[in-house]
Parts: C-alpha cells; structure tokens; sequence
C-alpha cells in the first residue's frame, strides 16, 4: 500500500522537470505547459469529497481497488494522445480516478492495528507521499526524456493493478470500514461540521499551503537559478536528491509523536520549513540555498504526518472520520494544483523576494496552527 501511495501521487509531479518537452510533444505553449498539473490536481483534489465519504457507505477497499483500476484504464489511454485537448483531459480522468486512493488509504490505515501500528502506518504513508514529490520529479526527468509521457507510465500500471489484487484478496471483514454514514443527506451535514470547525480548520489551513509552496518552490528554483547550477555542474536530478534526507521526516515523527502531541509536531514542522524559506531568501549562493531547500523540505516532511493525526485524533470517534481526513486531503492538493499558479504569477521577482513571500505565507500558517482552537469536532456515538 506505500509503495502505491508513492505511485499514485507521484503522477502529480511527473511533469515538472519535463514541461518544456511535454509542451513540444504535444503541441503547447511553454506558458500552458504548467496545466499538466493543474489538469491532473483539480480533479485530483475534488475527488476526494466524493471517495472519501463514498468509503464510509461502500467500505475501504472497494473504493481503493476500483480507483486503481480506473488509474490504470486512463493511464493507458494517454497512448493515445495527440493533442494538447486530450492529453489534458486525459490528465483530468488520472487525477479523478487517483483520488480514490490516497485519503482511503490514510483512514484505512488509521482503523487498524495497535496505536503503535498506527503510527507508523501514518508515517510510513506520509514519507510516500512526500517522497512521491521527489521520486515523481526523479522519475519523471529521467524516464519522460527516453520515452513518450504515456510510456512512462507503464511501470505505474503495474503497481495500481497489483494492489487491487491484493485488496481484493483481503477479506472483507477485515477491510470493513469501521462507520457508515447513514445516507448521502447526512454527507453535506458532515462536510458543514468538518469544515465549521475551528480545531480542524487550524489543520486544513497549513495543510492548503503546505503544497502550494512546495511546487511553487522548485518550479521558482529551477527558473531563477537553473542556469547557476548547471553551470555549478548540478542538473535537475541532483537539485531534488539533495533534499532527499528531509523526505524521510516523517518516520521520525512516528517516534515523537506519543510523546509531543500531533499540535506540537505538525507546528514545529510548519516553523522549520519556514525557516529554510528564509533561509533560501537571506542567501545568493546557489549552493547554500539548496542546503536551506533540505531544510524546508524537513520542515514539510515533519508537518504533513503531524497533521494528518491531529485530524483524525480529533474525529477519532467521529462517522465522520473519511470526510475528514477527505477534506485534509483535498485541502492539501488544492494548495499543489495553486503552486504553477503562484509561480507563474511571481516571475518578476527575484529569488530573494520569491522564496522571502513564500516564508511569509509559511509563517501565516504557522501562527493559524499554533493559535488555539476554541471547540472540538462534535462526536456522535455509534
């Protein structure tokens, strides 16, 4: 289930280092290539709303297995792929259908197993989905460079369709979602709660910028100073490995977390990444803003994780735990699908004042998690 969690959400980043090959390969404008994110993430993260309450009526594991299906269907298709229209809307269909996937995988993980078991399911689930922004981009400029986009994605098809298998393998008992929403009129009721309440909105907030910063960070990286580190003799491969460290966060928070409390770890990691991002934006040398780059990307690497349990401590007895963690979801890809936008729309500053607005933001998001919330997610007993 990591393995696919890295896989799924690492189709979100593939196009990143490759946008300008993507653009000649299908016909668009360098200045639209970046709508091979937002194609794929808007969808992305309007489907959470829809499979993550759909988990609470239909179970778990038939909403994984038949989105993994549908991932792969749609994958194929973009073989077929000629024009900027249906690549597109081709991406659109993959970031639906991969939607099914991550907010149930979390919850499904979330209702098994020990406290300790969880934990590190948590963890484990949140380093691939990080990683996934690496790896993608890795993967991404390696392989999209030796072969047509849809090709490469092949070897992710394997991956979706042998989870399905498995899931489908597993007995239903045991992948039973634990609630069920009484009907679909009580999923609006649900999301009015989810979202009115200030302890989860304190979560929802750094979780909408989180991403956004994220892409919005590498893609400004590559066209302030891409030439800089070429001719440092560093590529685009060696500008991400670097933050390779920072990515693994995630299986350190499963070791402090029962000892700080979900609210303390995922602000303290707001607080780190805010100080790479000052970091980056103080300094010229290239080479020392990739050193702050490993920073903030630590500083995310600790929030995501951190954040995910404080939603789902805080609807630990609620039958509202898929919509919750859901809307975390959703929350969090919308801010990846506005990074090309904030990108595009700061390039007349220079990386100091990129990375120095990008602090700012973090920090706002900071002060928002650390503030304290004044009521609690309304519980219903079972």
């Amino acid at each position: 289930m990591v393995l696919c969690a890295l896989a799924v959400v690492a189709q979100l980043y593939l196009p990143i280092p490759i946008l300008k090959q993507l653009a000649d390969e299908f016909g668009m404008s360098s200045s639209n290539a970046g709508y091979a994110l937002t194609a794929f993430s808007l969808p992305y993260a309007l489907g959470f709303l829809v499979f993550g309450p759909l988990s609470d009526r239909v179970g778990r594991r038939t909403v994984m297995a038949w989105g993994l299906v549908a991932l792969t269907a749609s994958s194929l298709l973009l073989q077929l792929a000629s024009t900027p229209e249906t690549f597109l809307g081709l991406r659109a269909l993959q970031g639906f259908a991969a939607a099914a996937y991550p907010p149930v995988a979390i919850t499904y993980l979330a209702e098994r197993g020990t406290v300790k078991q969880r934990a590190w399911g948590m963890a484990w689930i949140s380093t691939a989905f990080l990683m996934a922004g690496l790896l993608g981009q890795i993967y991404g400029a390696y392989v999209g460079k030796l072969m047509h986009f849809g090709l490469a994605l092949l070897p992710l098809c394997a991956i979706y369709l042998g989870t399905a298998t498995m899931l489908w393998r597993t007995s239903e008992t045991q992948a039973a979602p634990a609630t069920h929403l009484a009907g679909w009129s009580s999923v609006g009721r649900a999301l009015v709660q989810v979202v009115g309440n200030p302890q989860l909105r304190r979560a929802y907030v750094p979780a909408l910028v989180l991403l956004m910063c994220f892409v919005a960070f590498y893609i400004g990286l590559d066209a302030r100073m891409g030439l800089a580190f070429q001719q440092s003799g560093f590529n685009q491969l060696n500008i991400r490995e670097i933050a390779l460290p920072g990515f693994l966060a995630p299986l350190a928070v499963a070791v402090l977390l029962p000892r700080f409390g979900p609210q303390r770890i995922a602000s303290a990691g707001l607080g780190i990444a805010t100080a790479g991002l000052l970091c980056a934006a103080v300094v010229t040398e290239p080479m020392l803003v990739l050193l702050a780059s490993v920073l903030f990307v630590t500083g995310i690497g600790i929030t995501v994780p951190g954040l995910i349990a404080r939603v789902a401590s805080t609807t630990a007895r609620s039958h509202y735990r898929g919509m919750a963690i859901a809307f975390y979801t959703f929350t969090l890809f919308v801010g990846a699908s506005l990074g090309p936008w904030v990108a595009s729309h700061t390039a007349n500053l220079d990386s100091g004042q990129f990375f120095g607005l990008l602090a700012a933001v973090m920090a706002v998001a900071t002060a928002i998690s650390w503030s304290s919330p004044s009521s609690a997610l309304p519980r219903t007993s079972s």
